[in-house]
């Protein structure tokens, strides 16, 4: 046996020079070309390997023939053989691996592996925000997930989204709680260049360690830190954009004005309804036809013969037009400084984000600053501390509304053609009865809105031994508010005091004040949150016997806030041009403040266990204490658990696997307490309600009064959230196909609500409680294609689709089935209307069924007609009541149904390219006012989509005849809108120069790119109304920018 050993020995050491030793050097670098340090270079099959340097260079020795494996977290492992002598030198650029990347997922306190999650959560990666410009990070996930419902609210600068989770939770409403790095914040506060990923905890399983705070869902955003041996990393992004409104209304004109004003009061006059008070005659009508054939200053008004003071309107002016351009401006300008050492990562980062408003008449303006600052360091092999600060800052200037209930941007809808914006004098127009937004804005009065936002967060994490990890932070702060709003006041003039100087302003009589001005005023508000929370937890990590995976964690939370707030109004100012509190005339002055603070706490664990890879379990539970309720009821516990099972992981599945990559089930139940109530309301305590003056004199004044305090009841708790879910997570062909879908039933039981009525002679309302539930069932469906065809080109395509249903199955407050409240059966959004099949083309046919709770007038030709469903010869509503509606009945739903988006994208070379659609496939809405009716009273002034109205010679229009208000705008079946749409809401064609030409300009990345945002919508709405929004309220803006993204 020795000498066979020998003898082997004696052939590898002859053998040995025929494997010459070969040094391999060379560099390992991404796709940009940035140095990739502590790469692994190892030789396959061996132990022996090395790691790149800080500028990404490595050495090893290997021998001829030897393979190379090169890899790094997050990018695609490569191997490189070696085939030199002596000397060889082996270059390695990574491409990254979105799969790999998108295994770590954040969680509640910690992070999972993307195959052991249980419940329903979803991410989004900074990829797909960092593609194109986001006003804030609502904007840029609306549309990606299926049951993140992002609405935009209006486009008026500064206005940031809101954010849902799968539904209607709570008829108290609610939100879901966003978190920006473990910390609770107001998403449109942040700057969307900083964030890093998004994940999106829906069900009661996967929220269930926040408690009471997650009752509708949680947000978890984390923002872009440094990393560890990387040098200094300088990114900067610039972008300008110009807005305009999406949809604006179209008002007619002034000679089809008068023609339907005229119509509206002759059918008044006949019937018996309303008739206008403002004199209009053929006189006008002809004016206006000499006006618009010769538009001059001088032919757009007339002395008003019934009061000479005054001047009569034959102009024709398109307020809409004049009040809106054709674009405004907006930019945003974003650096950030990263990098790390062996030891510590580092990030700074600045935005800067501008936006004009839409309005032409008068600058408004909205900017938003943030600056961050991110450090972290490891003090000791068990020890790693942190400290990262934030500030964000908004200011908004707009020109003054004067908070009378009156906003700018409706002033339109309120003016009539007839009125130019000035007289031919060049006094501003409105005398009294009209509006001028022109002559409001002209005054110079602002409205101004600052706030300051300002986090400090301190961590640790401590590794005392093996599998064992301690983190721990404590954030503090700082939100102040602050307003100023002031009203100037103004007077207005009319024709001339001698009846022939129209165009001398001296000679223009004084008609007094403008009444929304009528005395100038000051409102000053200022509010200060002081917001602290503390949360550690530990966790145990291990895998036994290389099946059993545990991983455990128990934790504790604190949280508190401290609100304290001013606000003063005076008016009368003595100066008007000095708007400030203290110079005033005001006999009354109104002052108030307030102060509020409430506290919560809560312990919780997680435990999670996986077998052989399959078989998933996660438990979690937190017993949460809250200030809002009475000690009787201020504690509560939120348990969940959920199963997974990966059947791909099977034997038995082994044939599939070429085909199914990935295949989970997924089990879910959680129960979560809902603590929704308002920051200073504590409603188990008695209140008294004060008052500046009573009715009754007291010596020749009112005296300030104190209310008895109302009724109060310790009984009521929290409300509670249950959700059951079941999903399926899937990839097919190597995971290039894959998606998800869950279906979900949550119960929400005990929801606040007002007590039973008391009788009056008590003087006071009765006490909140526990008295309804409701139940929501839905689903949600994602699918998504991704493949390299080639080095050169790759393409991908997702798709998601959801759906939610709410019905009320608990409601003891409406024992006679009012259909004006809640009642057990009535779905959330559902709409009460009258069937109606047409309008009445004779008198005769209009008469024959009663109608007069609906109008007391008499209902002629051209009017709508509406069914008798329950056959009594009259149309009403009954007794309004579910047992007697009359003839009411369920004709729609106002929910938004079968939400979807439709993200798709291609990279060639260079080039990239991206598209995404989004929309509502199901949604009724019962359009109302103004915009939609035309005459609702005989100030309104109709669109162009009401010139289809009912006259003999037009028997088939949509509208009926024209009246001043009137039974005709009944809810109902024939003006029931189908609210439905798809918009795209982004186009984005870049480019990124060439490697080479980067470097050659000391470059690693450059990326320009135009995009188009809202660009067009396909919906059968009315024009006058943007589907998104369904209100006349600030539009959503069209927006087209021109971007640069830098990297050096």
């Amino acid at each position: 046996m020795f000498r066979q050993l020998f003898a082997v020995f004696v052939l590898i050491l002859l053998a040995s020079p025929l494997s010459a030793q070969v040094k391999v050097t060379g560099k390992v670098t991404d796709e940009s070309n940035s140095p990739l340090p502590g790469a692994s270079v190892l030789v396959k099959g061996t132990t022996h390997g090395v790691s790149s340097d800080f500028d990404g260079n490595y050495a090893i020795e290997a021998k001829q023939g030897d393979v190379l494996e090169i890899s790094f977290i997050g990018f695609q492992t490569q191997t490189k053989k070696v085939t030199g002598s002596g000397k060889q030198t082996i270059n390695v650029v990574l491409k990254e691996d979105a799969q790999q990347l998108s295994d770590v997922v954040v969680v509640g306190y910690g992070t999972q592996k993307k195959e052991n999650l249980t419940g329903a959560v979803a991410t989004v990666d900074a990829k797909v925000l960092e593609s194109r410009p986001l006003t804030n990070i609502g904007q840029g996930l609306q549309g990606l997930v299926p049951n993140l419902n992002i609405s935009m609210g209006n486009g008026r600068p500064g206005t940031g989204t809101g954010f849902n989770i799968r539904g209607f939770t709570s008829i108290n409403g609610g939100s879901p709680l966003v978190l920006v790095d473990g910390v609770q914040m107001d998403p449109n506060q942040i700057n969307p260049n900083d964030v890093e990923n998004v994940t999106i905890l829906k069900d009661a399983a996967s929220a269930a360690i926040y408690g009471g705070r997650a009752a509708f869902g949680v947000v978890l955003i984390t923002t872009k830190q440094g990393k560890r041996e990387t040098p200094l990393q300088v990114n900067i992004s610039t972008s300008y954009s110009i807005t305009r409104p999406t949809r604006l209304p179209k008002l007619v004109n002034s000679l089809e004005y008068l023609e339907m004003y005229l119509l509206a009061d002759e059918t008044g006059g006949i019937s018996g309804g309303n008739r206008g008070s403002q004199g209009f005659g053929q006189e006008d009508i002809d004016r206006v036809k000499k006006y618009m054939a010769d538009p001059r200053p001088e032919n757009s008004v007339y002395i008003d013969p019934t009061d000479p003071r005054k001047y009569r309107y034959v102009g024709n002016t398109d307020w809409i037009e004049e009040m809106y351009p054709s674009w405004a401006p907006q930019s945003q300008h974003n650096i950030s400084l990263s990098g790390g050492t062996e030891k510590t990562t580092y990030i700074a980062s600045a935005g800067m984000f501008e936006q004009q408003g839409l309005f032409k008449v008068s600058n408004q303006k909205f900017n938003r600053y943030n600056l961050s600052l991110g450090l972290n360091t490891d003090v000791t092999k068990w020890l790693t501390i942190g400290v990262k600060t934030a500030l964000n800052r908004k200011d908004n200037d707009q020109p003054s509304n004067g908070r009378n209930g009156i906003e700018t941007e409706r002033f339109a809808s309120d003016l009539k053609p007839l009125m130019p914006i000035r007289h031919p004098d060049g006094n501003f127009s409105g005398q009294g009865s009209y509006t001028n937004p022109f002559a409001m804005i002209a005054t110079g009065a602002r409205d101004k809105y600052t706030s300051d936002d300002i986090w400090v967060t301190g961590s640790f994490t401590l590794t005392p031994i093996k599998n064992v990890k301690i983190v721990g932070d404590y954030t503090w702060n700082s939100y102040r508010y602050n307003s100023k709003t002031n009203v100037k006041r103004f007077k207005e003039y009319g024709a001339p005091s001698d009846g022939v100087s129209i165009f001398d302003p001296i000679k223009a009589t004084d008609l007094g004040f403008f009444p929304h001005t009528n005395t100038s005023r000051v409102d000053e508000s200022s509010s200060q949150d002081i917001y602290k929370a503390a949360n550690i937890y530990a966790q145990y990590e291990n895998t036994f016997a290389d099946k059993h995976y545990f991983k455990a964690m128990v934790g504790y939370n604190q949280e508190e806030k401290h609100n304290e707030s001013f606000w003063a109004s005076v008016k009368n100012l003595i100066n008007q041009d000095y708007p400030y509190l203290k110079l005033n005339n005001d006999e009354k002055p109104h002052v108030g403040s307030r102060i509020s603070d409430w506290a919560l706490i809560g312990s919780f664990f997680r435990l999670n266990y996986v077998y052989a890879e399959k078989y998933l379990l996660e438990i979690n539970g937190r017993y949460d204490g809250s200030s809002k309720f009475s000690k009787n009821n201020r504690y509560v516990f939120s348990p969940s658990a959920s199963l997974g099972w990966r059947i791909s992981k099977e034997k038995f599945f082994t044939p599939l696997e070429k085909v199914v990559s990935d295949l989970k089930l997924r089990v879910s139940y959680g129960e979560l307490p809902n603590q929704l109530l308002k920051d200073e309301y504590y409603p188990y305590l008695a209140t008294m309600g004060y008052g500046a003056q009573t009715g009754y004199l007291f010596g020749n004044a009112g005296l300030p009064y104190v209310n008895a305090s109302g009724l109060v009841s310790d009984n009521f708790t929290w409300e509670t959230v249950e959700t059951r879910n079941i999903g399926v997570d899937y990839g097919f062909f190597k995971n290039r196909l894959s998606g998800s879908f869950d279906y979900y039933i949550r119960n929400t039981q005990g929801m606040l609500v007002g007590g039973l009525p008391l009788p009056k002679v008590l003087g006071t309302g009765s006490p909140r409680r526990n008295a309804a539930d409701l139940e929501t069932k839905g689903f949600e469906f994602s699918i998504g294609w991704k493949d390299q065809v080639s080095d050169d080109f790759s393409y991908n395509i997702n798709f998601n689709l959801a759906d939610s249903r709410s019905f009320i199955t608990k409601f003891d407050l409406n024992p006679t089935g009012n259909l004006g409240q809640y009642y057990v059966g009535r779905e959330i959004g559902e709409i009460w209307g009258y069937t109606s099949n047409g309008l009445y083309q004779t008198d005769a046919d209009a008469a024959v069924t009663d109608k007069k709770r609906l109008a007391g007038y008499k209902w002629l030709a051209g009017d709508v007609k509406f069914e008798d469903l329950n056959g009594d010869k009259k149309i009403d509503n009954g007794d309004n009541t579910l047992e007697n509606p009359g003839d009411l009945s369920i004709i729609g739903n106002n929910s938004s149904r079968y939400t979807f988006g439709l993200n798709m994208g291609a990279n060639y070379k260079g080039f990239d390219f991206s598209l995404f659609l989004q929309g509502v496939a199901k949604r009724d809405y019962a359009l109302g006012g103004t915009y939609f009716w035309g005459f609702t009273n005989q100030w309104a002034v109709p669109t162009t989509e009401q010139l289809d109205y009912w006259t003999p010679e037009n028997p088939n229009a949509y509208f009926p005849r024209q009246r001043f208000g009137g039974g005709n705008f009944q809810t109902s079946t024939r003006y029931l809108q189908d609210a439905s749409y798809i918009r795209v809401k982004q186009i984005t064609l870049g480019y990124t120069l060439p490697k080479d030409v980067m470097k050659s300009i000391g470059m690693d990345n450059l990326r320009i790119y135009l995009t188009g945002e809202n660009v067009m919508e396909f919906t059968k709405l009315i024009k006058s109304y943007d589907p998104e929004l369904l209100n006349q309220i600030y539009p959503l803006n069209r927006v087209l920018t021109f971007g640069v993204q830098a990297r050096f």
